[in-house]
């Protein structure tokens, strides 16, 4: 942490310039440019803004290595640099407020998203199984399948109706399977070509499908909330470099 009086000296060096050269830069005697480097005196407003003239720098640049100096209290006999002081403290400020909010806003985001991921809010992992035996006619009942025999054992002049009916049901007999992510009933009907298909529901717990995107989601929901964690721990350092 450089003093006034060091950084002058250290940036008059810089620019490779003897003392009575930079002093007449700046229009001051060399006597008192001595007095400044060695910091036994501080400039008046006035002299301050020759010497930043002379050293072609701007007050933010002078400052940079005087930021945290343990010589401030003498520093702020300037005016414009108690005011760059000033509004350094706001500018920080402000970058802090703004650094909080990142990182409540990224905590926040992060549990919202770990959350929707654990449950399964965005992609469904829980499906039901439906099954269905064969394409229904128009004429018959919906249960064809299951209870063919029912309707075609006592069939009017047909001895061997029921022998029929089991090799029909035998040829007509094609399964298809349905998922669904939620739970529509026991049974449910589906209009398809030459009649419809009945789906039964083929047990009441349903099954669990893994979806990458719910882990995506706890992976990014994790990140962002630790993001933030750390954010708001450092945050001090990071606006106190600003």
């Amino acid at each position: 942490m450089s003093t006034l009086g060091q950084q002058l000296k250290q940036l008059r060096n810089d620019k490779k310039l003897s003392q009575p050269e930079f002093a007449e830069q700046a229009g001051i005697e060399q006597s008192y440019l001595s007095k400044l480097e060695n910091d036994k005196s501080i400039p008046s407003n006035e002299i301050f803004r020759s010497l930043l003239i002379a050293l072609d720098l701007s007050i933010d640049k002078f400052m940079e290595p005087l930021v945290s100096s343990h010589d401030k209290a003498r520093l702020i006999q300037i005016p414009d640099v108690e005011q760059w002081y000033k509004n350094k403290t706001v500018k920080n400020s402000a970058t802090q407020r703004k650094f909080i909010y990142l990182a409540m806003f990224l905590i926040s985001i992060g549990c919202a998203l770990f959350y929707s991921g654990y449950k399964n809010d965005v992609f469904n992992e829980n499906f039901y199984e439906y099954k269905s035996f064969g394409v229904v006619r128009a004429d018959e009942p919906q249960d064809i399948f299951e209870n063919w025999r029912d309707y075609t054992l006592f069939i009017p002049g047909k001895s061997n109706a029921s022998k029929e009916g089991r090799y029909e049901m035998q040829v007509r007999r094609k399964e298809l399977y349905k998922l669904m992510g939620e739970y529509v009933g026991k049974s449910f009907v589906e209009k398809v070509e030459g009649g419809k298909r009945v789906y039964l529901l083929v047990k009441m717990e349903p099954h669990t499908i893994e979806h990458m995107g719910n882990s995506w989601l706890e992976f990014l929901g994790l990140f962002a909330a630790v993001f933030g964690l750390v954010l708001s721990v450092l945050q001090p350092r990071l606006t106190s470099c600003q």
